[in-house]
């Protein structure tokens, strides 16, 4: 039976369970509010925050604001008296253990609070309010910057924030690294640095993160969000502060927000004077292949870091610059990045302003075809075998041309964010944006060899046929561009009924995307390298976008212990195309015909069938209002309980110029309800169930049409049901002395199933076409359980290791749950199930500021399947690198 094509599709998510807060804050040390003037910077008057411990924070009595004259620049003298305090309300503080004597962790609870006072979105003398509300709220802050308060504790959704001293114990090669401890969310690598997402959160398929909002200091890193989500471009590790993961309702960041929203936090230039240098070394395993091949040619590993973080009175500067050169996957693929963020920051009393910039150039040698089977050649289970017993690593073996296959990208980023704080309970937060990423992909046709081709003839169309030699390469050219402006505003304890009072936020968004998305084939025999465009144009198409989005919400402060959080966003965007050349599918080609060969008896050809040069343009416009509500209730001391409910809106991948257009509403609707706690002596605990009903879920997997190629498909209705737990134990709250052994866990389910969809297959012998059911399969893409287990041992002289088990569960890449070598190809069927070893070691070298480490991952060395997309593609083998840390 051979597939062909999706008709109407169905799909229904389900869910049920939450996400533990990796770094939750918690303890005396969360209730500190004001963040410490920066190392050799002046500092700036204190705003005092009036609270009584174990008391409830009464509704302060409003007092004259003290008048301040405005000046240009505002320089603020370390002598200069402070202001008179103004009383603003500060959240609950924590009661003290009852019943149990309470014991800090080795691991603070209150270090994601620590990180944010050294890193702070914040500047200004003024913001103490605004301030505290982004270290402990119920609900997200109001800055541009991030996306969930840095003490989740009695946050209303299901979150994590991983802060600066989580990374550096994890010692994380690359960003996606910092997932594998995160609850909810799973990753399959695509190649060794990170760079192309790979995140997959509550059900989600991690292809590319295309169902993730993903960000960078609150701005989207999707390349053009409203019409290609994917992403290939993450930030690198080295200058990341914090990685915030929000799972569960999210009303103030949209679209692509049903399953969770991801953020990257850079180097605020408001943090303390610091200089830091980096370096690392590590070698990658390549399994398989004969003598002489699957080894890299490449040689050694390796990455560098610096920054600077410098304050000159209220002027904050940051510069840095990291850089990287690795092994991928395939004995073939080398790796390479340089990076350069800058960001300037000014401070006054009532306002502060923060320029940042981005630069990232991308050189690869890298492609996306895998290891195929062959139609007619090979019997179902064939490729699998030979990928298992053989080629291992080595693409070399089954594909010496990729070795001319290069990605090239730059990316420049800019963002500018205003704050400005009418006073301690309002704060205004405006921001404009700019993103442009070039994206240019060229690579052999075929797994032909172009160098050894024995001419130089050019690909040929005939009507609605393109007919190319065997030894051509095609150049895929993308060039997305984004910009935007936003407006957000907070007023909070603000009165609503007798001694209720409530914390309103609302904001406001236009946004701007356009793609430029041109195929073309070279000659037969010419190396296309960077820059190339000359060629036999088959793919050329202009999108662009116009989006306005806005939102309102509020935290009702029903009691100290009780906030309910209502709220609604609203999507509206209009979408345009010009479609200028077009096949049925982007770059998919077949072998010719004998009888239609036009380069004659004996030479190799393959034919890519459905051209069309008509010229169209087409456009939709479309809007959405996506409610919300969620709560939060802490009861109980160091505990909170969550949950909610809001509809989400995932925006589709509309590159195809068959695809359906206008698409279909990719909505939502999320519940979660969960609890988190650590009233018990030195653990952390956080649990939680999640349910999804989608539809119209988009897929790219084995849809086809009657030509045999790849097309993005929708599925009716998706349902996931499933739930998160994350546990941590720290042995030294028990045992107190200098060494601290911990264990630390995380398990998800995702029962994400097809509840609503048909898919069609012909048969082969008669061309009969059969209508199949889908309902009750699988969805692709996601493994039903993922898990993580660390033990380790840290010792208060400063040196840390552990352990790790890493799992990641079976899944299938097709909607049909085509079975372990049920496919001839290997490009559709199960991915089998995987345990993977890894562990890392710190030694800090007394007070120098100097650090070593050495860490490891898949140290077995197993070869495993990681994806079947355009193939089968392998995980990564052994990789181990090493290195210091310096910071002055």
């Amino acid at each position: 039976m051979k597939r062909v094509t999706l008709g109407c599709f169905s799909l229904a998510m389900s869910c049920a369970m939450c996400h533990p807060a990796w770094s939750q804050t918690t303890g005396p040390a969360a209730q500190d509010q004001a963040a410490p003037a920066a190392e050799g910077q002046e500092p700036l008057p204190d705003v005092e925050v009036i609270q009584k411990k174990q008391q409830p924070t009464p509704k302060p009595v409003a007092e004259p604001k003290p008048k301040v004259k405005k000046k240009a620049p505002v320089e603020v003298e370390a002598e200069a008296p402070a202001p008179k305090p103004k009383k603003v309300a500060a959240p609950k503080p924590l009661p003290e253990t009852q019943g149990v004597a309470y014991v800090e962790p080795a691991e603070p609870a209150s270090s994601a609070t620590e990180a944010y006072a050294n890193n702070p979105a914040y500047g200004a003398a003024n913001s103490q309010g605004a301030a505290a509300r982004a270290t402990n709220s119920a609900q997200a802050p109001i800055n541009g910057r991030n996306i969930a308060p840095a003490n989740v504790e009695t946050f209303s959704s299901a979150a994590t924030v991983l802060d600066e001293r989580q990374l550096e114990a994890a010692q994380p090669r690359q960003i996606n690294d910092v997932f594998n401890r995160v609850p909810g969310v799973h990753v399959i690598n695509d190649d060794g640095l990170g760079r192309h997402g790979g995140v997959g959160m509550r059900g989600s398929p991690p292809r590319r993160s295309r169902k993730i909002m993903t960000m960078e200091d609150g701005q989207s890193i999707n390349m053009s969000t409203w019409f290609d989500p994917s992403v290939h471009y993450q930030p690198p590790v080295d200058r990341i502060e914090s990685v915030e993961v929000v799972r569960g309702t999210s009303i103030v960041h949209g679209p692509n927000n049903n399953h969770g929203v991801v953020n990257y936090v850079n180097l605020s230039p408001f943090g303390p004077n610091e200089s830091e240098i980096s370096a690392s070394i590590g070698s990658t395993s390549h399994r398989g292949g004969s003598e002489g091949q699957g080894d890299s040619p490449y040689g050694v590993s390796n990455a560098r870091h610096v920054h600077t973080r410098q304050s000159i009175g209220n002027v904050g500067v940051v510069a840095s610059y990291s850089g990287a050169e690795a092994d991928g996957v395939w004995d073939l693929e080398r790796l390479r990045y340089n990076d350069f963020y800058g960001a300037i920051g000014w401070r006054g009393v009532d306002q502060d302003l923060t320029l940042s910039a981005v630069y990232f150039r991308q050189r690869d040698n890298y492609d996306e075809a895998n290891l195929t089977g062959e139609e007619g050649e090979d019997k179902p289970g064939d490729v699998e075998k030979r990928f298992f017993n053989g080629v291992g690593h080595a693409k070399s073996i089954f594909n010496p041309g990729s070795r001319f296959n290069t990605y090239s990208a730059d990316v420049v980023k800019l963002q500018a964010t205003h704050n400005y704080y009418l006073d301690s309970d309002t704060t205004i937060t405006s921001k404009i944006y700019g993103f442009d990423h070039q994206r240019d992909r060229y690579q052999n046709v075929d797994g032909e060899d172009p160098s050894v081709a024995d001419g130089r003839r050019a690909p040929i169309i005939d009507g609605e046929d393109i007919f190319m030699p065997e030894g051509i390469m095609l150049g895929r050219l993308r060039h997305y561009r984004q910009a935007g402006a936003e407006m957000r505003a907070e007023f909070a304890n603000r009165p609503l009924a007798g001694t209720i009072t409530q914390d309103i936020q609302i904001g406001a968004r236009y946004e701007y995307n356009d793609f430029t998305n041109r195929n073309f084939f070279g000659s037969q025999g010419e190396i296309l390298e960077y820059g190339d465009e000359r060629g036999v144009t088959a793919f050329n198409t202009d999108t662009d976008a116009n989006a306005f989005s806005t939102f309102l919400q509020t935290s009702i402060n029903l009691t100290q212990d009780l906030k309910v959080i209502p709220g609604v966003r609203l999507e509206h965007y209009k979408i345009s195309r010009l479609v200028t050349a077009s096949t049925k599918e982007e770059g998919e080609a077949e072998a010719c015909d004998p009888a239609e060969n036009p380069f004659g008896a004996g030479e190799e050809c393959v034919v890519l069938e459905g051209f069309d040069d008509t010229r169209i343009s087409e456009s939709f416009d479309k809007t959405h209002v996506l409610p919300g509500i969620a709560f939060s209730y802490s009861p109980i001391n160091r505990t909170a309980f969550y949950g909610g409910y809001h509809r989400g809106l995932t925006m589709g991948v509309l590159r195809e110029a068959n695809a359906r257009f206008p698409p279909g509403d990719e909505l939502g609707d999320n519940y979660q309800i969960g609890v988190r706690t650590t009233a018990m002596r030195g653990v952390t605990f956080d649990i939680a169930a999640f349910h999804h009903d989608i539809q119209d879920f988009q897929i790219k997997g084995s849809t086809t049409d009657g030509s045999g190629n790849n097309v993005y498909g929708t599925l009716d209705k998706v349902e996931v049901n499933g739930f998160e737990v994350y546990t941590r134990v720290d042995g030294k709250a028990y045992t107190g002395g200098p060494v601290n052994l911990f264990v630390e866990g995380n398990y998800t389910l995702s029962d994400s199933k097809i509840r609503n969809a048909f898919g069609f297959v012909m048969d082969e012998d008669t061309g009969a076409i059969e209508r199949v059911n889908l309902a009750g399969n699988y969805v692709p893409e996601v493994p039903t359980h993922v898990a993580h287990l660390t033990l380790g041992v840290q010792h208060d002289a400063g040196w840390d290791a552990s352990l790790s088990w890493t799992y990641r569960g079976s899944f299938y890449t097709d909607e049909f749950n085509t079975p372990f070598g049920g496919n001839v190809e290997g490009e559709d069927g199960e991915v089998p199930d995987v345990w993977l070893l890894s562990a890392r070691a710190n030694l800090k070298l007394g007070n120098t500021g100097t650090s070593l480490f050495i860490a490891g991952d898949n140290l077995t060395d197993k070869l495993y399947i990681s994806d079947r997309e355009d193939g089968i593609k392998a995980g990564q083998g052994r990789t181990v690198w090493a290195g210091f840390k310096h910071k002055f």
